[in-house]
Formats: structure tokens, C-alpha cells, sequence
């Protein structure tokens, strides 16, 4: 029996579009993500960031999208189209899925990432039926754990050394939101 395609549908919110990613983003990917301040704040983004990465990286989202792992978006704004982003779910066992997210430096600050979390949330609960989505980051990323703030996530704890960031050992703060309370809201 013939396995049916996922297609990965488009959510829109008041600013911005989030779309999937297509190959032609790829430079725009190199740029955003190749910002030191970008990497240093993310545990899979490499720096320095070089020619190919991107367009490896945009080649393994439909694959991952159709075996249920994740689900990537590009972030873009709706007036002028312009991308400004990523976010998506890494979807684990028990109905649950992991919330990772990077804007560009120049868009820091403006809310788009708490706007296209909540699209992603809503998105993640009606669609795909999570009990619960959570969201790390690394201890002292003050504009993370803003944006999970705003999405209604509530701080669950601090993972002591719980990955190695550039040959240190960094402590992971946790975050999370679960059905009942995202309904409830």
C-alpha cells in the first residue's frame, strides 16, 4: 500500500507568513544564520556558517516532515515577503513536541518570534493533537526565554551541563506549555 504525502500547510498570522522553506531561501538562511549572535545562541547552528549548509539543511525538511520527526517553517514577513526566520517542532513520543526558533539579529526585539511560536502552538495543539510542546535555551538567553514567556510557557527547570556549546558545558533551561493549559487560556 502506497504511503500518503504530508503537505505542510501555511500559517498566517496578523505580520507574518510561515511557509515552508524552498531552496531559493538558502542565501538568505547563510546570511541570517551565519551571525555569530545567532549561532552562539543555538545549539545546531555552526559557526562560521559556509556555502551549502543552507541548502543541505532546507533538503531535509521534507524527508523529516514526511517520517513525523519535524516540521520546519520559515518565518517571513507578510509585507514584502521578506524571511526573518525559522521555527518548528521536533516531534517526540507521548504526544509531545520540541519548540526551536532563530530571527535574524536585524528583527530582534519586534515580537515576530512569539507571534509565529503562538501560530506554531495553535498549530501543534488542533493539528497534530500535542499534549505538550516545550522549548529550551540556554541559560542567560534573556530574549528566549521572553518569547516563551509570551507563548504561555511556563518555566519546568534547569538542566545543569546538559550539552556542550563551542567545548563548554552549558546549562539548558526548560519551558513548557501543555493542552490543558493552552486551552484554558
Amino acid at each position: 500500500m502506497e504511503q500518503q504525502t504530508i503537505t505542510q500547510p501555511i500559517l498566517e498570522t496578523n505580520r507574518l507568513i510561515l511557509r515552508p522553506f524552498e531552496l531559493t531561501d538558502a542565501k538568505r538562511v547563510q546570511e541570517l544564520a551565519g551571525d555569530e549572535r545567532i549561532a552562539s545562541t543555538t545549539l545546531n547552528i555552526p559557526h562560521p556558517y559556509k556555502d551549502g549548509m543552507a541548502e543541505a539543511w532546507i533538503n531535509t525538511h521534507d524527508k523529516n516532515l514526511q517520517e513525523k520527526i519535524a516540521i520546519t517553517y520559515a518565518i517571513t514577513l507578510k509585507e514584502g515577503n521578506v524571511l526573518v526566520g525559522a521555527i518548528g517542532l521536533m516531534l517526540k513520543v507521548f504526544n509531545k513536541a520540541e519548540m526551536a526558533y532563530w530571527v535574524g539579529v536585524p528583527y530582534w526585539g519586534k515580537g515576530y518570534c512569539s507571534e509565529a511560536g503562538k501560530a506554531l502552538m495553535k498549530f501543534g495543539f488542533d493539528e497534530l493533537e500535542l499534549n505538550k510542546i516545550y522549548a529550551l535555551c540556554m541559560k542567560g538567553n534573556r530574549g528566549s526565554s521572553k518569547v516563551m514567556e509570551k507563548m504561555g510557557m511556563i518555566f519546568e527547570g534547569l538542566k545543569r551541563e546538559d550539552v556542550m556549546k563551542w567545548g563548554e558545558y552549558v546549562d539548558l533551561e526548560s519551558y513548557s506549555i501543555l493542552r490543558k493549559e493552552y486551552e484554558g487560556k
